[in-house]
This record gives C-alpha cells, sequence and structure tokens, in this order.
C-alpha cells in the first residue's frame, strides 16, 4: 500500500515539554508559597529581647521598671474568684513605665502583653479578668471620669498618666500551673517585632 498513513504520535509525546514545564512548575509553586509563608511567620515571631533593667530602660518612648508577678491573686471583690480549668493558674502582672511627654502615650498605644515560658510558648493576656485587673490595662494608662464608687477599689487607679511620674498597668493571664513559676512577662508592639521588651523574674 503505497498511500500508507504514517502512525499518529501518542498524546504523551505530543505534550511532552507542557508535561515538563508541570513537572518543575508545581513543586516550584509549593515551595515558593511555603517559602512566603514561613517567612511571613518567621518574620512576625518576637526573637530578639530588649530586656528591662533593675534600674529601668529606655525603650519606644517610655522608661520601663521592672515587673511584679503574683500568682494566684486574690480577686478585687470577695466571693468572685472565677473557676479555673485543671491544671491551670491564674497570673497577674503589673508593668511600670514612665513618659516624659504625654505625647509619647501616643507610641505605646497597640502594644500587646504576653506571658513567655522557658521553652518559647507565649500567652497573651485573658479578656475575662474583670474581677483581678486592679490598674488600667493596655501601655497607656487609664482614666476614669465616672464617681470613685464605680470601680469599687480599683478606682483609685484609673488615674491619667502624669509626664515624669511613673504609673503601672495590669495584665491577668490563665497558663499550665507546670510553668506558672518560670513565665516571663513581655510586651510586643506590630511594628517593632522581631524585637520584644522582655521583663525577667
Amino acid at each position: 500500500m503505497s498511500g500508507a498513513r504514517r502512525a499518529r504520535r501518542g498524546w504523551f509525546r505530543t505534550n511532552s515539554i507542557a508535561l515538563a514545564t508541570l513537572v518543575v512548575a508545581i513543586p516550584l509553586a509549593g515551595w515558593w508559597t511555603t517559602r512566603s509563608d514561613y517567612k511571613s511567620w518567621y518574620d512576625a515571631k518576637p526573637r530578639d529581647p530588649v530586656v528591662v533593667a533593675a534600674g529601668g530602660t529606655s525603650y519606644n518612648g517610655a522608661t520601663w521598671y521592672a515587673a511584679s508577678v503574683q500568682q494566684d491573686p486574690q480577686p478585687l471583690q470577695a466571693g468572685e474568684n472565677d473557676v479555673l480549668p485543671p491544671g491551670t493558674a491564674r497570673i497577674r502582672v503589673h508593668f511600670r513605665l514612665q513618659v516624659d511627654k504625654l505625647s509619647a502615650l501616643d507610641g505605646l498605644g497597640g502594644c500587646t502583653l504576653h506571658l513567655r515560658a522557658p521553652d518559647g510558648r507565649i500567652w497573651n493576656e485573658t479578656v475575662v479578668a474583670d474581677n483581678y485587673q486592679d490598674r488600667p490595662t493596655g501601655c497607656t494608662g487609664g482614666s476614669d471620669d465616672k464617681p470613685a464608687s464605680w470601680r469599687g477599689a480599683a478606682a483609685q487607679y484609673y488615674l491619667k498618666p502624669t509626664a515624669g511620674k511613673p504609673f503601672e498597668t495590669v495584665a491577668v493571664f490563665v497558663v499550665p500551673s507546670s510553668v506558672a513559676g518560670s513565665v516571663q512577662p513581655m510586651i510586643t508592639w506590630a511594628t517593632k517585632v522581631p524585637q520584644y521588651l522582655a521583663f525577667p523574674r
């Protein structure tokens, strides 16, 4: 048969270049995505401590002093002791700081208060701890225009910070009992990571 048709090339053979491109492109895309996610996570991880010294440390427009840590503090009102999950402990931390100009308080907004275990685990402050907060929360102090009876025992602490005078803020945490004696307070700002402010116990 003189006009015999040539055998058709197979699909794989016809598309071999496209398939080879896919073999390279898919793992490369996966690697790039994983790398990008890891970099975002790593860049947002607090890993460079600025340690607060006993006599005070200047950082982010304020002078920071040693923090005091209380394990299983008493609530402000009798009979208001919340039941914690088994194997956990409540920690109350008082952070002490001072600004020389009240305008510096603007730069302290957006702080996040944490506890850090020696193994690197981090806990944020608990949001339901009103009965244990005996100071304003956050890094910018507080004010209370309501009558003193409105906040009970804590009312005396809800005063606007004064330039050149130390004031305290509070954070309450719930952590596993196994690390309650070793956790250290820390403060982060999204604009400062990977730096964080570390308060040795």
